[in-house]
This record gives C-alpha cells, sequence and structure tokens, in this order.
C-alpha cells in the first residue's frame, strides 16, 4: 500500500536538520502524491452503441480534466480523478456484468458510469448493487429505475418521456411554422424498443385528436427499404415518426429522400444524436428531426466553454460534435465531484447517499440534477434536434431554440 506523506528519507533529513538547527523547507506536493480516485465505466465501447458510449467517456474526460486542474476533490486533499474504462459491449450481458464486477472489485472504483446501452446497463447495476457501489446512466430503459435497487443513478429521462416528447414536440413546431402536423405515420422496428413506441404513440396520437394513418413494422437488419417506403408513402403522411436501429434508420432516411420525399422524419436520440449519421446522410439529412437529452449549441451556461475545451482536447473528433452522450459525460463527471465533495468520503456507501441528496446545475436542458427516491433524474427536459447544412441544431422548446427549423 502506498503512503502519502514525506518518504523515511526525508523525515531522517528532518531529525538531522532540527538538531543542527538548521531549517530545511518542507518538499513540494506534486500531482503524483496526491492520492487518487477511481471512477470505473463498464460501457459499450464496440458495436451498435459504441460511438454513444466512447463519447460518454470523452465527455467525463473532460470534465475530469477540468477538475483536476482546478485542485481536485479539495473535501479529499486535493484528491484527484482517475477514469478506468471497460468495453461493456453493446449486446453481451455477460460481458458487461464482468467488466463492471472486475472494475468494482479489484479497480476499487468507487463509482461506476455505465453501460450506455440499455439491455447492458441492466446487467451491470445488478453487479453494482451487489458490489454497492454508485452506477450512473446514460440508458433510457424505463426498467431500470423500477427494480428497487438503491445504488442506480439514471440521468436521462425514461424511454416513455421521450416518446411524449418525440410526437408533441414535433406536433407543436410544425403548428408554429404554419405547417399541418396532423396526417402521421409511424414506421418501427422490429425490435421490442421500437414496438413499445408503436404502442404508446398510437395511444398519445388518439388522446390528441390526431390522424394516424398508418404504422409500418419493418425487419431489422435492412438491406432495402424500398417495399417499406412504399407501403408507408400510400397514404401521403405529413409527418413520419420513425424508431429503430440506426443502420435501418439511416437507410430509410435516405430512401425517402432518393424518392423526393422532404417531410419531416422525427426520431429517437440514439439514431440521430450521433457524428456518422451526419455523415452518412449528408444532404439527406435535411428534415431529420430527432428527440434527445444534450445538443452543443444549447443556451445554457457553460455550454460554450465546454464545446471549446471537447474541442481541443479532441481535436480530430467531428466539430460541432452531434453525441448527446458527450453532454451527459460531462455532467456525470462534475456530478462526481460534487457528490465526493459532500460526502467528504471516497466511501461508495457515503457517495451513493451524497448523490441521492444533490441538486446542481448542469450543461443539461432543464431543471438542476436532482434524483427521485428511484433514482430518476427529476430536473432533465428533452429537446428537439434537426440536421441543418450539415449541423445539429436544436429547434424545440422555443426557450432552446437557436435556430428556426426548415421544413
Amino acid at each position: 500500500m502506498r503512503l502519502y506523506g514525506p518518504s523515511l528519507h526525508a523525515l531522517a533529513l528532518y531529525a538531522l536538520a532540527a538538531v543542527l538547527g538548521l531549517a530545511i523547507a518542507p518538499p513540494r506536493t506534486t500531482a503524483a502524491d496526491l492520492p487518487e480516485i477511481v471512477i470505473g465505466a463498464p460501457i459499450a465501447l464496440t458495436g451498435g452503441f459504441g460511438e454513444g458510449g466512447q463519447r460518454v467517456v470523452e465527455g467525463m474526460q473532460v470534465a475530469i480534466s477540468e477538475i483536476n486542474e482546478q485542485g481536485g476533490i479539495k473535501a479529499l486533499g486535493g484528491a484527484r480523478l482517475k477514469l478506468i474504462t471497460a468495453d461493456s459491449s453493446s449486446n453481451n450481458p455477460t460481458q458487461a456484468s464482468s467488466v463492471t464486477r472486475r472494475l468494482a472489485e479489484e479497480d476499487k472504483a468507487v463509482v461506476l458510469v455505465g453501460a450506455h446501452a440499455s439491455g447492458m446497463t441492466l446487467s451491470a447495476q445488478v453487479e453494482a448493487e451487489r458490489a454497492q457501489v454508485p452506477i450512473i446512466t446514460t440508458s433510457y430503459a424505463d426498467s431500470i429505475v423500477t427494480r428497487g435497487y438503491h445504488y442506480t443513478f439514471k440521468l436521462v429521462p425514461q424511454v416513455s418521456t421521450m416518446f411524449g416528447a418525440m410526437l408533441d414536440y414535433s406536433v407543436d413546431m410544425m403548428k408554429a411554422s404554419g405547417a399541418d402536423p396532423n396526417r402521421i405515420a409511424v414506421v418501427v422496428g422490429s425490435d421490442a424498443g421500437s414496438q413499445d413506441m408503436a404502442r404508446v404513440v398510437a395511444k398519445m396520437a388518439a388522446d390528441r385528436h390526431l390522424t394516424l394513418l398508418t404504422t409500418v413494422t419493418y425487419p431489422s437488419n435492412l438491406t432495402d427499404a424500398t417495399p417499406v417506403v412504399s407501403a408507408m408513402l400510400q397514404n401521403k403522411p405529413a409527418l413520419v415518426l420513425m424508431s429503430g436501429f440506426t443502420s435501418d434508420v439511416i437507410l430509410l432516411v435516405r430512401t425517402l429522400r432518393n424518392v423526393g420525399l422532404t417531410m419531416p422524419i422525427t426520431t429517437l436520440s440514439g439514431s440521430i444524436s450521433n457524428d456518422s449519421v451526419g455523415a452518412s446522410l449528408g444532404k439527406a439529412a435535411e428534415g431529420f428531426m430527432g428527440v434527445v437529452s444534450w445538443n452543443w449549441d444549447l443556451p445554457i451556461d457553460g455550454e460554450k466553454a465546454f464545446i471549446e475545451r471537447y474541442h481541443h482536447d479532441f481535436p480530430n473528433r467531428p466539430y460541432p460534435p452531434a453525441a448527446e452522450t458527450l453532454g451527459e459525460g460531462y455532467a456525470i463527471g462534475w456530478l462526481i465531484k460534487a457528490g465526493l465533495e459532500k460526502a467528504g468520503s471516497a466511501d461508495p456507501k457515503k457517495l451513493r447517499d451524497a448523490l441521492a441528496s444533490l441538486t446542481i446545475p448542469s450543461v443539461l436542458p432543464g431543471k438542476p440534477i436532482a434524483f427521485d427516491d428511484k433514482g430518476l433524474n427529476t430536473g432533465l427536459v428533452p429537446v428537439l434536434v434537426t440536421w441543418i447544412d450539415g449541423e445539429l441544431r436544436t429547434i424545440w422548446p422555443q426557450q432552446y431554440q437557436t435556430t428556426k427549423p426548415r421544413l
């Protein structure tokens, strides 16, 4: 075990100096002399959710760099934060469990961040609960905070809340722009999350007296989107609500644009809030919208400085960035700092209690971060974004709008 403080050699010098009546200045404390607090990130770094998971890590790295540069955790004598990552994968729950267990037991992480992919998070949180180490997640699945766990903290809204925002924001924004959003088509993949969206949106449309023309379900991993598009277009919708794997959504949007159709298309966060989406679609991305938990252009205190620091630290990444998970990771870094300062301890149980009672501002839209008794952040308000001239811009609600939508 490493001991922090003067070495035995230094102590001997002090003793000799005292005998001879000499004054010796104490050695300067350097960053290497300070204790480190480990943050473990069992997170999707490869596979379909890998890009989002990587941006979570990069956002945390920016926050950790700033925190360490500003003196670390002052309540713990300037202790520095250290991030250790492990790939949970995008589709292997067993791997998610094993890397989470390793980070908690072997790397002695005092807090975990992961696993971004909801299915992997459901496995990781079991290990976090067993180890009694808090886990903060950017995953959307509702069930993450309905399992009765005490060590889980969910930063982002419930996916059901995102479905509601997806419909309401699209309709309200179109009405405010003078367009008629009444004729709606729903196009969803065969995965469970997309099927849930179809059911929720159908009920919401009926409650709002909107005309749901058709619901089209397509098989995952499409190679030809023409039959799906043809089935949908027979009813001539004014608005398309879409869900599915990112690769499938990209193919569907490209096919719609290639046949000259320019109606607004709205999807959920993961299918739009990736740098690769804009790069893949190019001009076809115009009018492609999505509901997210953060965007780079939000008019929020600290946002501009964060984006500039990110560009400095990661100059080879696309800029401005299009990943909502980047801002989420940054907010998590500062949330962990606030929790450690309040706990005055690196004990995971005390940190858990501190996180549960915190209320802190962040670069995320809405109210300050605060968790309810289930571990759900009650402050975050999703926003609607769209691709305009190769950049993902915020267009709704109006208090966060940074540019007018093009319909």
